[in-house]
C-alpha cells in the first residue's frame, strides 16, 4: 500500500489563444479557456463535500463545460460538470464518498474547463482527506428522538438502553464543515444519504448495545437474541435466575443440550434450536438433574422461597400426589420429591403435562395445590374440560382414571387450572396430546421391540418368558454389566436367564441407572392379579427398587410385583442400606420398615393380617402387626448393613378367605 494513498489533482484550464483559418469546416481553438481556482477546501471528511469557486474567462470562444474529478491513487471516485456558456465565477461542491477499509491520506482534484473550440486547460489542486472518528454519533429516529453514541475505540461506537424490538435509525456524523454527514443503510452496508434507516432489531424490547463502525462501515445486530445465560453445570446443579416470558436461555455451560428432554411446560426449542422460556416473567429456581438429562424449574419469591398462590390467584401452583412425576414417576404424596410446579403461561393459568407411562400411570392420583406442601389445595372446580374423556375428579378433589379408562401409548395429559376469576371460579381443562419426542433407539428384547417412554426409559409392554429361558438384549450396551434384579434373572455362565414362572411380563429398561424392572402382565400389558394370574403387587416403606431413594410406598407404590420363582413361591432380594441411600440394588432399609402384599395393582385384594412369620424372619425382628414389620419406634431391631437378605412368601394355597390371602414369610441373609 503507498504511503500517500490519494492524490488530488485540481486542473484549470488556462485560456488559449486560437488561429483560424477562414476556410470550411469546424473552427479549432489553439488553447482552452483562461482559469483561475479562487477557492478550493484544503482539508475534508470522507461522506462530506468539496467546495471549490473557479474563475473562467475565454475572449476568442465561447466557454462550454467545466469538469471536476476526484481520484484516490488515480482512480476516479466521484465527478460534476457544470455548463459554462460565458465567462464568470462558478461555485460547487464535489462529493467525497466514504468507502469502507480507505484509510487518510492525499487525494487530487482534478479541473478541466473547455470551450466551443474544444481545447481545454487542466490544473490539479491536492486535498487531504480524512475518516471521520467523532467522539460521538447521533442517532435519531422516525419521530426526530435523538441518541447519543460513544466512541469506544478509533471508528467504533456504541450506545446500550433499553430499545424496542425494532431499532430504526439514522447516523449523524460530526464533520469538519460542521455540516453532519447523514447515514442510512442500503441494504449491505452504512451509506451516505440512504433513503433507508439503520435496521437495528433484537428478538424482544430490551436492554442491549447497537454499534456502528466507521471504517468498516457496518452496524449491529440485526435480529440480535436477548439471552439469559444460565450458568447450570454438574458443578452448580442449581441455580436461581430472572426469567422473563419467550426469552431465549442459553445453557453454555451444559454440553449437548438440545439432547436433553426438557419440560415442555417451561421450554421450546425454536427452528433455529434456541432454547424459550414460556412461563410468565419472574425468579425461577433451575435444577440440573445431569443423570437423567432434565432441568426441573420452581417459581420464587422474591427472598428465594417457593412461590405460593397469592389472594389474587398470583403466584406459584403446585401438583402432589401418587404415579406421576418429572423426569420420571418419583414418589407417591411425597413434598419434598415428588411435588411439582404447574408452568403460569398466562397471567393466573397454569398448565403441567405429564407423558403417559413415564411419568403418569394408569393408576394416577394427583392433585393441585397452593403451596409446595400441605395447605391450600383444590377440592373441587367449578367446570371440568375434559377432552379426553378419561378423567374424574373425587370428592376431594384428585383428579384420577375414571373406572375402565386407560392411559393412551406415545400420548401426554396436559392439566390447565384457568384462575382469571378467581379461586373460588376454578376451571380445570385436560387435553390430550403427543408425547415428547425424539428419535428412538432400536432396543429389542428376545426380539420384540422396546417402545420409548422417554429418553432414558423404554418398555416393552407384554412379552411372553419362560422359567430358564435365555433373555437377550440388543440395542443397548453391556447389558450384562447393568444391575441385575436377583429375583428375575439368574446368570449361568455367561448366559442371563429368565428366573421366575411361565407367563407374560412387562418389561422396562432405565437406559440412565442401568437396571430392569419386571411387572405381571397380562397378554394385553394392563396389571396382572392374584385372583387370575397369581400376580402379587408389595408396597409400603423400607422397601425400593432398585435403590432406597425410590421406595414402594403406599397408595399404588411402584406397583412392583414380587418373581414367583416357583409355583407358590415369591421373593424380594436386596441389599441392607440405611435412608436415602443411592447404592444400586439397595432395596431393604436395614432398620425401618413396614410393607404388606396386595392381590391387584392398588387397593382391593390383600394378604390377611394371619399370615406367619417363619423362625428366621422372627429371629431378625421381624413382626406381625398386620403389616409386615421391622425396627421402628421403640423397636432397635436391625439387619446388618451392606448385607444381602432374601425375603420369601410362600403359598400353601392361593385360595382367598374374605379377600384375603395368607402365606408363610421368612427372610434370610445369602
Amino acid at each position: 500500500m503507498k504511503t500517500k494513498l490519494f492524490t488530488f489533482s485540481l486542473i484549470c484550464a488556462g485560456l488559449m489563444t486560437l488561429s483560424c483559418k477562414e476556410e470550411e469546416g469546424p473552427i479549432i481553438a489553439e488553447k482552452g479557456p483562461e482559469m483561475v481556482i479562487s477557492h478550493c477546501t484544503e482539508k475534508v471528511n470522507m461522506g462530506s463535500n468539496i467546495k471549490f469557486t473557479v474563475d473562467l474567462k475565454d475572449n476568442e470562444f465561447d466557454l462550454s463545460t467545466l469538469k471536476a474529478r476526484l481520484l484516490f491513487d488515480e482512480t476516479p471516485v466521484s465527478s460534476i460538470t457544470i455548463r459554462t456558456k460565458e465567462n464568470g465565477t462558478y461555485e460547487n461542491v464535489l462529493s467525497v464518498p466514504l468507502l469502507k477499509d480507505i484509510p487518510d491520506g492525499t487525494a487530487t482534484i482534478e479541473f478541466v474547463a473547455q470551450n466551443v473550440g474544444t481545447a481545454i486547460t487542466t490544473e490539479k489542486v491536492a486535498v487531504q482527506v480524512t475518516r471521520p472518528n467523532p467522539e460521538t454519533i447521533t442517532l435519531e429516529d422516525a419521530q426526530k428522538k435523538e441518541y447519543t453514541m460513544t466512541r469506544v475505540s478509533d471508528y467504533q461506537y456504541e450506545y446500550t438502553a433499553v430499545l424496542p424490538k425494532d431499532f430504526r435509525v439514522f447516523a449523524k456524523v460530526p464533520a469538519m464543515d460542521a455540516e453532519a454527514i447523514v447515514l442510512g443503510w442500503n441494504g449491505s452496508e452504512l451509506a451516505v444519504n440512504a433513503k433507508e434507516p439503520i435496521p437495528y432489531s433484537a428478538s424482544e424490547e430490551a436492554e442491549y448495545t447497537v454499534t456502528l463502525d466507521l471504517a468498516k462501515l457496518t452496524a449491529s445486530p440485526f435480529n440480535k437474541i436477548i439471552k439469559v445465560e444460565s450458568s447450570l453445570s454438574k458443578e452448580t446443579p442449581s441455580e436461581n435466575l430472572q426469567m422473563k416470558q419467550n426469552r431465549v436461555i442459553e445453557f453454555k455451560q451444559i454440553q449437548n443440550i438440545q439432547d436433553w428432554e426438557l419440560d415442555r411446560d417451561f421450554f421450546k426449542k425454536d427452528e433455529n434450536k434456541n432454547i424459550l422460556f414460556l412461563a410468565v416473567d419472574g425468579k425461577y429456581k433451575l435444577t440440573g438433574d445431569f443423570k437423567n438429562q432434565y432441568i426441573k424449574v420452581e417459581p420464587l419469591d422474591e427472598k428465594d422461597q417457593p412461590l405460593t398462590l397469592g389472594k389474587n390467584c398470583e403466584g406459584g401452583l403446585w401438583m402432589i400426589g401418587a404415579n406421576f412425576g418429572k423426569p420420571a414417576i418419583g414418589p407417591n404424596w411425597n413434598t419434598t420429591d415428588g411435588v411439582y410446579a404447574a408452568a403460569q403461561i398466562l397471567p393466573k393459568v397454569f398448565q403441567i403435562t405429564f407423558n403417559a407411562g413415564s411419568q403418569l400411570n394408569d393408576n394416577a392420583s394427583i392433585k393441585f395445590f397452593h403451596q409446595k406442601g400441605w395447605g391450600g389445595e383444590f377440592k373441587s372446580y367449578t367446570k371440568v374440560e375434559d377432552a379426553t374423556a378419561l378423567f374424574k375428579v373425587t370428592n376431594s378433589g384428585n383428579i384420577e382414571l375414571a373406572s375402565g379408562k386407560a392411559l393412551k401409548s406415545g400420548k401426554a395429559y396436559q392439566f390447565t387450572v384457568d384462575l382469571t376469576k378467581g379461586v373460588d371460579q376454578a376451571k380445570l381443562n385436560i387435553q390430550e396430546v403427543d408425547a415428547s419426542e425424539g428419535k428412538a433407539l432400536d432396543i429389542k428384547i428376545n426380539g420384540v421391540k422396546a417402545t420409548k417412554l422417554s429418553r432414558t426409559l423404554y418398555k416393552v409392554k407384554a412379552i411372553q418368558l419362560k422359567k430358564n429361558e435365555a433373555i437377550q438384549f440388543s440395542g443397548i450396551e453391556n447389558p450384562m454389566e447393568w444391575y441385575i434384579d436377583q429375583d428375575h434373572f439368574k446368570i449361568e455362565g455367561n448366559t442371563l436367564k429368565f428366573n421366575a414362572v411361565n407367563g407374560w411380563y412387562s418389561i422396562e429398561l432405565n437406559l440412565a441407572d442401568k437396571f430392569v424392572t419386571v411387572r405381571r402382565v397380562k397378554e394385553n400389558g394392563k396389571p396382572a392379579t392374584f385372583v387370575e394370574d397369581g400376580a402379587i403387587t408389595i408396597m409400603g416403606w423400607g422397601l425400593a427398587h432398585p435403590y432406597m431413594t425410590t421406595q414402594l410406598a403406599w397408595d399404588s407404590g411402584m406397583l412392583i410385583t414380587l418373581a414367583e420363582v416357583e409355583e407358590g413361591k415369591y421373593q424380594f432380594t436386596g441389599k441392607a442400606v440405611k435412608d436415602k441411600s443411592t447404592v444400586m440394588g439397595g432395596r431393604i432399609r436395614y432398620n425401618d420398615m413396614s410393607f404388606k402384599l396386595f392381590g391387584q395393582a392398588g387397593w382391593g385384594v390383600e394378604m390377611s393380617k394371619e399370615y406367619t412369620i417363619a423362625p428366621g424372619a422372627a429371629a431378625l425382628g421381624f413382626v406381625n402387626k398386620g403389616n409386615i414389620e421391622l425396627g421402628g419406634k421403640n423397636n432397635d431391631s436391625h439387619l446388618e448393613l451392606d448385607a444381602t437378605y432374601r425375603m420369601t412368601f410362600t403359598f400353601a394355597n392361593k385360595q382367598l378367605k374374605d379377600n384375603k390371602f395368607t402365606f408363610t414369610f421368612d427372610c434370610v441373609k445369602l
